[in-house]
């Protein structure tokens, strides 16, 4: 950070190196109160990458051997690599990987650093069921009309201008190299080997694994004395994107145990609201370490349990103002996106099908506590959102929120 002054340290966090103030190459020590030693890096993503949310933190915790939590993209090994050389580490040092959940910037990583570490790559259980599905293939498995539209959403944009990707016409440059782009991390992701496929309360040692989807299916908070790991699930300064509901393609769900054969248990925004109220009741005094956003603007962004709670509670209010964009009739998919995001310019195809799919999570929410009825158009050209005149859904998000 040259030429920057440094800002203020939070208690309980010791910085071993700085870097730059968007978290990049920033290495850091996390006080435990005498457990296990935790470390945390930013570590870069590669030039192909988006930056809009910064680094990927990877964290290091010390205890029955050496576990590495979100190796980061495909392509930022080097990054890694650079950040465990300033705590005294080499990848070879690594026992495991444990990746919080499978997008490319937390697993993109897992091939290059278990070539480099030999490390055993661990994820919840359910990661190695999805991994041969590209995100593409279960959007076009999904047949359901929020679904289609979607698609036509997307197509008139890619009709009427480039595409953009995380805010930039052209790919996002960085100092990092090239981390492949999608087709290899796809290519990537499909054929590694899982080590360990963890459930729900999974212990080892002092870490606890809790299973808590809805971000994506197999997103797991990691818990370590009064720190909780949150990987996308719980971030300070933004809120996380939910998924969709999906419905599973028929060989995807005959290799899924029962448990996870309902797929409204773990996709979509109920899923996610559900998830992000058992953080909640995960007790008091937490101290959240998020794979984004820890560090941002040349400032550590320091969050607590209370955060899952906020997170329920921007949900609740956007749902209401869904049901008042539809009120002031916007019933089209598209209008009533680009009313609930007014404050954003969708001009790229990017940041337009992102806010359309937020809204269908919503959208499904509402259809499910009986407040919305989504109807095809006549002629099968788009759809029309209707309200049913109930507001179920502030009695059902609010028995979430923690008084």
């Amino acid at each position: 950070m040259t030429g920057t002054t440094h800002p203020d340290v939070p208690s309980g966090i010791t910085v071993r190196r700085w870097g730059a103030e968007n978290g990049d190459g920033l290495v850091i020590d996390v006080d435990t109160h005498g457990g296990p030693s935790v470390h945390g890096i930013g570590v870069e993503p590669p030039s192909d990458a988006s930056r809009a949310n910064g680094p990927t933190w990877a964290y290091v915790i010390e205890d029955d051997g050496v576990t590495l939590i979100d190796p980061g993209h495909l392509g930022s090994i080097d990054f890694l690599a650079d950040g465990l050389n300033v705590f005294g580490m080499k990848p070879s040092d690594v026992d495991r990987m444990v990746v919080t959940h499978g997008h490319w910037d937390h697993d993109g990583g897992v091939a290059e650093f278990a070539d480099a570490s030999g490390a055993e790559f661990w994820a919840h259980e359910l990661w190695a069921a999805y991994s041969p599905y590209s995100y593409g293939q279960l959007l076009r498995a999904d047949k359901s009309p929020l679904r289609i539209e979607m698609t036509r959403i997307g197509e008139r944009m890619r009709d009427t201008g480039p595409r953009t990707y995380g805010g930039s016409v052209t790919k996002p440059t960085g100092n990092g190299k090239s981390g492949g782009g999608r087709d290899n991390y796809e290519a990537m992701r499909s054929s590694i080997k899982l080590d360990r496929g963890i459930v729900d309360g999974f212990k080892h040692g002092a870490i606890e694994y809790l299973h808590t989807p809805g971000h994506w299916p197999d997103e797991m908070t990691i818990k370590l004395g009064n720190l909780i790991f949150t990987g996308d699930h719980v971030l300070p300064e933004i809120t996380p994107h939910p998924s969709m509901a999906y419905s599973h393609p028929a060989d995807l769900s005959a290799s899924l145990p029962d448990r996870y054969k309902n797929p409204r248990d773990v996709w979509g925004l109920m899923a996610y609201l559900k998830s992000l109220h058992r953080v909640c009741q995960l007790g008091t005094g937490l101290t959240v370490m998020p794979a984004h956003r820890l560090f941002n603007r040349n400032q550590f962004l320091m969050t607590d349990e209370s955060r899952a709670a906020e997170t329920i509670a921007f949900h609740l209010e956007r749902c209401d103002a869904l049901v008042r964009a539809v009120e002031d009739g916007y019933t089209d998919l598209e209008l009533a996106t680009r009313e609930l995001f007014s404050y954003r310019p969708l001009t790229g195809s990017y940041h337009l099908m992102s806010a359309a799919s937020e809204t269908i999570s919503h959208v499904e929410l509402l259809e499910d506590t009986g407040d919305m009825v989504v109807h095809d158009v006549e002629g099968g050209d788009g759809v029309r959102l209707e309200l049913t005149g109930s507001r179920h859904y502030r009695d059902v998000i609010g028995e979430l929120i923690p008084d």
